[in-house]
């Protein structure tokens, strides 16, 4: 089965206009589709396959109002990888950060650390501890997403 989410996960109560969901507490997520017109026509930035020029000032913009992670997934039957880089005052403050699942060739990229569990360190960073034997990224109900269009649907619905 195929996890395949990108957004942006803030350690505050996001006030926007863009499209979010709460994940916990005030911990939001910001779905991007990378076909919503916004990043489209950019190019990503390496090693990254949805960041793009445009998410990435959107993350530096909200992280003036705390701490904020970029996340990315793409697992298919559970090989695969995650990345994540973590935001505070306009810097990155950790990251890119990648893990490989499954993977026996991992690609090494200049400045990108090879980590296990890039986004839990990443939710770490962000105030999320891990509770009732779950990791981090379950803490927060991520894996009740497979796609990020499930987490727009869930927007919708609670508009």
């Amino acid at each position: 089965m195929a996890h395949n989410i990108n957004g942006i996960i803030t350690s505050f109560t996001y006030e926007g206009n863009l499209p979010n969901i709460v994940l916990l507490s005030n911990y939001h997520l910001l779905p991007f589709n990378s076909n919503d017109g916004m990043t489209s026509s950019e190019n990503t930035i390496s090693p990254y396959e949805d960041l793009t020029p445009s998410i990435r000032e959107i993350i530096q913009g909200l992280s003036y109002n705390g701490k904020c992670a970029y996340i990315e997934t793409a697992y298919f039957g559970g090989i695969g990888t995650q990345l994540s880089e973590t935001w505070e005052n306009g810097k990155i403050i950790e990251g890119p950060l990648i893990s490989y699942d499954g993977i026996a060739n991992k690609k090494d990229f200049e400045n990108v650390k090879i980590v296990d569990g890039s986004i839990n360190q990443a939710l770490k960073n962000l105030g999320i501890l891990s509770q009732e034997r779950k990791d981090e990224f379950d803490t927060v109900g991520l894996g009740k997403y497979r796609s990020n269009r499930k987490i727009f649907e869930e927007y919708e619905k609670n508009q």
